[in-house]
């Protein structure tokens, strides 16, 4: 393959159309996972731009996960793979920014999850519920010793948005849930709150069994609309958040 060719810029903001460049040679094939990049003088002197230019636009790649800095001789900026997580970061980070109010996130929350029920319900395999009944199991044992089970009420809802199959949909699925677990711990979310959790799940799986779309459904919406207003309430006696606290008030801007 021949390498990647860049052509002179004269824009202001430089950095941003280096950073444009540079995800679509990616994007296109010409640069691929542990390809080095040019180095920040010769990239410089082709676009006819400043190192600055360059070396920012570099360190805003790295923040976006697509490229690697290595320090030492053998160092530079190289392509890095896919990587989930960064996406799955990146976009509960917008979340936070664009200030989320409960009420948004429930509303959007349900139709992901409910999505995600229409295909999990023809692709789950007994290992899926086997895996389901599980990630339940070590939430009761965690609740019975008197620790709210957040983080397995989380996995479940991960490895029950993974039975969709679709990696559009769980990523999506996966940020929210990566900003609820936040507030969960934030807010000191009750045992009570857990237990109702658990038995939600366990609804879940039996309709996910039954292949009932419609019952599943129906156990899915309960689940979340309950789940949300469970949440409101603590929100609101929580130190966390405003004293003024109202439906339409950011939710997920909380002084943390």
């Amino acid at each position: 393959m021949p390498p990647a060719r860049f052509q002179p810029l004269n824009e202001k903001k430089n950095f941003e159309r280096i950073v444009d460049l540079v995800k679509e040679k990616v994007f296109f094939g010409e640069f691929r996972p542990n390809d080095r990049l040019p180095a920040e003088r010769e990239l410089a002197e082709t676009l006819r731009v400043s190192r600055l230019s360059v070396r920012e636009a570099y360190r805003a790649l790295e923040l976006f996960g697509m490229v690697e800095i290595r320090r030492g001789n053998e160092g530079g900026a190289f392509i890095r793979g896919p990587s989930r997580r960064s996406i799955i970061q990146s976009v509960s980070d917008l979340f936070r920014f664009q200030g989320i109010t409960l009420q948004e996130w429930t509303e959007a929350r349900l139709l992901l999850e409910l999505d995600i029920a229409s295909l999990a319900i023809k692709r789950a395999s007994e290992k899926d519920y086997e895996r389901l009944e599980g990630l339940i199991k070590e939430a009761h044992e965690k609740i019975k010793s008197g620790i709210p089970a957040h983080e397995e009420h989380i996995r479940f809802h991960l490895n029950f948005a993974e039975l969709s199959r679709n990696r559009i949909l769980y990523t999506a699925y996966n940020s929210m849930m990566d900003l609820l677990l936040n507030n969960l711990i934030s807010l000191s979310a009750t045992l009570e709150h857990s237990r109702k959790a658990t038995l939600a799940h366990t609804r879940i799986i039996a309709a996910l069994k039954e292949g009932n779309l419609d019952r599943l459904s129906a156990v899915i919406e309960e689940h979340v609309r309950g789940a949300g207003k469970r949440l409101t309430a603590i929100a609101k006696e929580s130190s966390l958040f405003k004293s003024s606290f109202t439906k339409g008030e950011d939710f997920f801007t909380a002084e943390q």
